[in-house]
């Protein structure tokens, strides 16, 4: 069990290091710190350097206490404001102690409090200055609510709802939008109040604003974000109920920005979207019938680039969930496309795993796909990339899934797999990965016909049943 202290108590030691054994402030620091790691005490949420105070003085706290004050009456010194705030925006980048300390202090009530007070005229014609100071409040609010997204309350949810709904100015919505990305951020809660707010259609306007890859860019990684399922603290979350509906409502303008935008910056951010939203069939025929031919466009244009073509491969091995829509991109020619990146990108581990998943995925349960894999050289492409990552599971993994797909009903093909000498390689990584996916690997091995030992995963205990 993971043991915790305050922020006081540790003060406390550097203060007691310092005056007790007259250790320099740096000495003190390092034997605090080495005291409290020995003990097996976290100290994430603590600001360890003495030098920006202790207690009552750290920066921190006094600028807080001092954007309160600033901010008290009814008129107030904006460029003192946008002082302090930067100086605050400054500190919570530094690491999460500082924003926990802040979060303490009350700097989200502070910040949250100064968009309000200028939240009427976010609906007029904003000058630059009121702009820019919305702007900074914005960013230092989405600074101090990283890794700490539990400050977001029905206040801030019904905020960013509000400033999506009657704001214009792009870089507020930008702003806003990256706000909205860190509170969804490993937090259930945060995302279903926001997508409870129906904060899917905002984001379905944002989709046709053209000429802004910032305001495209925030506004696909929301998306994403709201499909998440990365809270430990929820049992069951609603990141399926979430990408279903977003899905319906977006995949057909996500096809066709696509079909817009075939080369980066944004061509992966958005097969990444895609593929995070294909999560049921109707979903797949849909993206499908908008016309998956853009595919073979975006893998010519990017064949030597390795993001694009890792996204890809993400969105292939989606759309192949559907089985008509996997049989199509085969009759389109997808097979040999694919096996050529396999080649082209064997060096990249990354790269290397997730073709072979998508070439898996491509031939499950499709006895004809995989001969046509085999027809492409596939065998000889899969072998050398095991060869090349003779370490890394996850290409020792998804080449088994690869091989197994591609001979469990074409039996006949195993004889090639066997002159490259594909058995030694699955038994040395069965001796390193036996314990991770050894089953995956005797699998592929038994498909090959290879000598192999079975497990029994369950035997009897001798007792006579009795009817």
């Amino acid at each position: 069990m993971v043991r915790v202290i305050t922020q006081e108590t540790y003060d406390e030691v550097v203060k007691e290091n310092i005056d007790e054994f007259e250790m320099t402030p740096e000495e003190a620091i390092k034997e605090a710190v080495a005291q409290f790691e020995a003990q097996g005490v976290d100290l994430s949420n603590i600001i360890k350097d003495l030098a920006l105070g202790s207690g009552d003085n750290h920066v921190v706290t006094e600028n807080v206490a001092r954007l309160k004050e600033l901010c008290s009456g009814d008129k107030y010194d904006h460029d003192a404001v946008l002082k302090e705030l930067s100086v605050l925006k400054a500190e919570c980048e530094k690491d999460i102690a500082r924003r926990v300390r802040a979060g303490k202090e009350g700097a989200y009530k502070v910040l949250l409090d100064l968009l309000y007070s200028k939240y009427s005229k976010l609906c007029q014609e904003l000058s630059d200055h009121d702009a820019k100071f919305i702007i900074n409040v914005l960013e230092t609010i989405t600074a101090l609510m990283e890794m700490q997204p539990d400050l977001l309350d029905s206040k801030g949810v019904d905020l960013i709802k509000n400033i999506l709904d009657n704001v214009e100015n792009e870089d507020i919505l930008v702003a806003t939008l990256k706000w909205t990305t860190t509170c969804c951020v490993k937090h259930e809660m945060n995302r279903q109040k926001l997508f409870a707010k129906n904060i899917a259609e905002n984001l379905k306007l944002l989709l046709k604003v053209t000429g802004n890859y910032k305001l495209l860019s925030d506004t696909l990684q929301v998306i994403r974000k709201l499909t998440l399922d990365d809270d430990v603290r929820v049992e069951f979350g609603k990141a399926h109920d979430h990408a279903k509906e977003l899905g319906a409502q977006m995949l057909e303008p996500l096809t066709n920005l696509l079909k817009e935008n075939t080369k980066p910056p944004l061509v992966s951010e958005l097969m990444l979207t895609i593929a995070s939203l294909l999560v049921r069939h109707e979903l797949c025929k849909m993206v499908a019938d908008c016309g998956v031919d853009v595919l073979f466009t975006v893998l010519a244009d990017n064949y030597d680039n390795v993001t694009v073509v890792q996204q890809a491969d993400k969105l292939i091995t989606a759309l192949a969930g559907h089985d008509d829509v996997k049989r199509d991109l085969v009759k389109s020619g997808i097979v040999p496309v694919v096996v050529s990146i396999l080649s082209r990108h064997s060096s990249n581990a990354n790269a290397t795993a997730l073709t072979l998943k998508c070439i898996a995925a491509l031939c499950l349960r499709e006895p004809t796909h995989g001969q046509q894999f085999i027809d492409s050289d596939a065998p000889e492409a899969i072998v050398e990339c095991m060869k090349v990552h003779p370490d890394n599971a996850n290409v020792q993994k998804n080449a088994c899934w690869a091989i197994r797909n591609m001979v469990a009903r074409c039996r006949g093909q195993n004889v090639k797999f066997h002159e490259l000498g594909v058995e030694a390689i699955l038994n040395a990584a069965y001796d390193k990965f036996a314990s991770d996916f050894g089953f995956d690997i005797k699998s592929a091995l038994r498909d090959l016909e290879c000598d192999v030992k079975l497990d029994e995963q369950w035997t009897g205990q001798g007792v006579q049943l009795e009817h």
